[in-house]
């Protein structure tokens, strides 16, 4: 019994023991197996944990990517012109494409992963194969992630290049913008400036060969005198703030003279500082309008051409541009661009001057240039008085060659005096500069037709003068008018300007060169018809003239009638053209595509016939291209229609948005028809009377200041202006190569005449040196006719010596009667006269 229990218990140690070494191993692997798994989820969630935020890095990566592209295309069509802004967005599209590509490489990376991890789910059993599959799968996703982050922060540099990309761009555009403007603008004053030596040659061309050089003198001397005055002191009295306003004609605080001693000699302007408002240099701005400063006095001394002396006419251009051409370019064009009481971003927004607040419109100076220069030459004729011998004794021009090259020379320059105007190089500059041409050339055509009419016979001195009238009468509307009221302004002041100078005679007024008569004339109807002709269709800063003002009214009405029901009908017409269009598209598809597939097929064949082989195969090419093109033309003809009927939409829509501001404005200002050609005409009055009145002050001042020497003597008007101005001759034909000393008028005594048919008359009755005194003054130019007498005799007569004559050709009887009966008349003497 003892022993049994002995064994029992010795069986049960044993088993005791075994059991634990026979258990651990089981259960070691089934917590293994349990720890693997838990391991595996978390691993399984580490890993879907990183797949989303791969995921959200790639969406917002995506996202960068597409407003990157954005962006490109916006940078592409705002500097579609800047080769700087196109090479840019080049080098930008070839890293969006690498990107692009990269993150298609991602997603196709994500792609995998997430099958992976499905697949991993979806496994059981061996853990050890599973550890290894999600090692593998981490690796993966840290790779994918760590790409993710590098393409990341390869669209944050593409976006910040883009941005760069749009900076230099606009940049680049802002900087091809003023160049472009500055440089049309140094053309245009360039051209202006042309216009000086363009007027010598005009007016030089028209006097008597011995004031060519005189009269040339005035306009060129303009450059130097002027020149220097502008940018001491002229352009600060003309453009600076207003320094004395008055309220008047309609406009308050209207500016009459400005200043600022910032503008004298640009001491206060840096050399890069831009015209507010304009993307030019304000030493550009000084310079353009200076040309104009230049031109204006020079073109008075056509009015004065020939008897004025050359000093006292260089004080008078200083007084005339200080006291009237500066007031009036302020009263016109002075804005607050110099207004250092506004801020700098409001600047140069306002007119300033008297007739720019009233709304006067003067695109390039009918009011301040040619109204102001032709009254002022009008108000020195009237004071100086007339040339000697006019208008009995005709005064022939010297050469109608330089007039016709000066007119050429004034047209070429005046499209800088116009399309400069703008003061940018825009489509307003070529509007003027097309205004321009079509007056000068209607005016010059229509001068020429009313002489041919009145005269029988077209001058050149007639072409000349209508094609400058024409170009007077277009600069104040240049800016405002299309090419029909350029055209018509042109004809108006060519017949008018014609009538004023062939009435001169009749009035009494020795206007030399026809400055009044073109110049004030023809600036005066200019400025008037801007007003009939202008449209605010052509720029917004224009207004509607008498013509304009009821079509566009008429128009607008039109638009908005019945609801717009105008528009409305288009919209529906073009509605029905797209429907029909995609229905004939629908309908001919069925036949179009085996037409195209034989028209490819015939092309391919002949492609790959033999050369010099191919007469079949382009005979079927052609056949088949034929039979495509007639289908092909009936869908292009229902869609040319829609595209039609789409532009009448787009037109009018267009139309109306452009009229509505217009007319809103008009009826808030209480603008009627007529509104701006009374303010044209006022605008035009009181240029013409300032000018006129200053310029008679100042006429008498020069002459007072001159001690009564602004006109010449007539001594030295006989003789000539080039040579006792100047001590020079303009046309020396004698080969002498130095200056003319100036001569005596007394007729000299030579020791034998020159010719054949010499002979000497004998005067008796009187004694010598009255006979000279009488002579000497029948030689001077009168007031009255010569004597008929003295001119039958005169181009015979070689010689004077005391009281004998010696002549050549010609009757020796006859002449001596006629120089008896002269002195008998003049000495009231009986005088006889007998060959010997």
């Amino acid at each position: 019994m003892q022993v049994r229990r002995l064994l029992f218990a010795s069986l049960l140690f044993a088993g005791c023991c075994w059991l634990p070494s026979a258990w651990a191993p089981t259960s070691g692997r089934a917590f293994a197996q349990e720890e693997n798994k838990k391991a595996t989820k978390a691993k399984t969630d580490d890993t879907e944990t990183a797949i989303t935020e791969l995921k959200k890095a790639l969406k917002a990566t995506e996202k960068e990517l597409d407003a990157t592209k954005k962006a490109i295309d916006d940078l592409k069509t705002s500097t579609a012109d800047t080769k700087a802004a196109a090479t840019k967005i080049a080098t930008l599209e070839k890293e969006l494409a690498a990107a692009t590509k990269t993150s298609a490489g991602l997603k196709a990376d994500l792609a995998k992963l997430t099958a992976d991890v499905n697949a991993v789910k979806a496994v059981s059993g061996d853990g050890k194969a599973t550890a290894e599959k999600l090692v593998a799968i981490e690796k993966g996703a840290d790779e994918s992630k760590k790409a993710a982050e590098g393409l990341k922060k390869e669209a944050e540099d593409l976006k910040k290049a883009t941005e760069k990309g749009f900076a230099d761009a606009g940049t680049a555009a802002t900087t091809g913008k003023e160049r472009g403007d500055t440089a049309w603008m140094l053309v245009s004053s360039a051209f202006v400036l042309l216009m000086v030596p363009g007027l010598a040659l005009f007016y030089g061309g028209m006097v008597r060969r011995k004031n060519v050089l005189a009269t040339m003198m005035h306009s060129m001397a303009a450059l130097a005198v002027v020149g220097v005055f502008w940018v001491t002191i002229g352009y600060a009295l003309a453009f600076g703030p207003s320094v004395f306003k008055i309220s008047a004609l309609g406009a308050t605080d209207g500016g009459l003279i400005g200043w600022s001693w910032d503008l004298v000699l640009l001491k206060g302007i840096d050399a890069t500082a831009k015209l507010p408002g304009y993307d030019i240099p304000v030493y550009l701005h000084v310079m353009f309008q200076g040309m104009f400063a230049i031109i204006t006095p020079a073109l008075i001394s056509g009015a004065i051409a020939e008897r004025i002396r050359f000093w006292p006419f260089c004080l008078f251009m200083l007084l005339w541009v200080t006291f009237v051409y500066c007031p009036l370019a302020h009263m016109v064009w002075a804005w607050d661009w110099f207004d250092k009481t506004l801020p700098a971003a409001k600047q140069g927004a306002n007119a300033i001057g008297l007739l720019g607040k009233m709304g006067a419109l003067d695109f390039a100076g009918g009011t301040v240039v040619h109204i102001a220069a032709g009254m002022a030459g009008l108000a020195c004729c009237l004071v100086i008085g007339k040339r000697a011998g006019y208008p009995k004794q005709i005064a022939h021009p010297n050469s109608m060659v330089l007039t016709l090259l000066g007119a050429g020379l004034l047209w070429f320059g005046w499209f800088g005096f116009n399309g400069g105007s703008s003061v940018r190089g825009d489509a307003l500059a070529v509007s003027a500069f097309a205004a321009t041409q079509a007056a000068a050339a209607a005016a010059g055509l229509a001068w020429m037709l009313v002489e041919w009419i009145h005269k029988g016979k077209p001058t050149a001195l007639g072409l000349a003068s209508g094609i400058v009238a024409g170009l007077v009468a277009v600069t104040p509307a240049s800016g405002y008018v299309y090419m029909w009221g350029a055209a018509l302004i042109g004809v108006a002041a060519a017949v008018i300007c014609y009538i004023a100078v062939a009435l001169k005679n009749v009035l009494g007024y020795d206007d030399s060169l026809d400055a009044f008569g073109v110049h004030g004339v023809g600036g005066f109807v200019g400025a008037v018809l801007t007003g009939l002709c202008c449209s605010q269709l052509v720029q917004s800063g224009s207004a509607d003239g008498l013509l304009a003002y009821p079509v566009h009214r008429a128009r607008y009405e039109a638009l908005t009638k019945d609801e717009g029901k105008l528009i409305k009908d288009a919209i529906a017409a073009k509605e029905a053209a797209e429907k029909a269009a995609k229905d004939k598209e629908a309908a001919l598809e069925p036949e179009l595509k085996p037409l195209t597939d034989a028209k490819d097929a015939a092309e391919k064949a002949f492609n790959e016939a033999t050369p010099g082989k191919r007469e079949a195969q382009a005979e079927a090419f052609t056949k088949a291209k034929e039979n495509w093109q007639k289908k092909n033309d009936e869908l292009t003809a229902v869609q040319y229609e829609a595209g039609v009927k789409a532009d009448e939409v787009t037109k009018l829509e267009a139309e109306k948005t452009a009229l509505q501001p217009i007319i809103d404005k008009q009826d808030l200002d209480g603008k009627s028809a007529v509104s701006q050609l009374i303010i044209q005409t006022k605008a035009a009055v009181v240029s013409a009377v300032f000018a006129f009145v200053l310029s008679v002050v100042l006429v008498i001042a020069t002459q007072a200041i001159t001690l009564g020497n602004f006109k010449t003597s007539e001594r030295s008007e006989a003789e000539g202006l080039d040579r006792t101005e100047h001590g020079e001759v303009g046309f020396d034909f004698s080969g002498a190569t130095e200056s003319v000393t100036v001569a005596s008028t007394e007729p000299r005594a030579a020791s034998a005449p020159r010719g054949n048919g010499r002979f000497e008359v004998q005067v008796a009755g009187v004694d010598a040196k009255e006979l000279m005194e009488v002579w000497s003054r029948l030689c001077q130019p009168t007031d009255g006719a010569p004597d008929k007498d003295f001119i039958a005799v005169y181009p015979h007569v070689t010689t004077v010596r005391g009281t004998t004559f010696r002549c050549r050709d010609g009757s020796p009887e006859a002449i001596a009667k006629r120089l008896a009966s002269l002195f008998t008349r003049h000495t009231k003497k009986t005088v006889t006269a007998a060959k010997v």
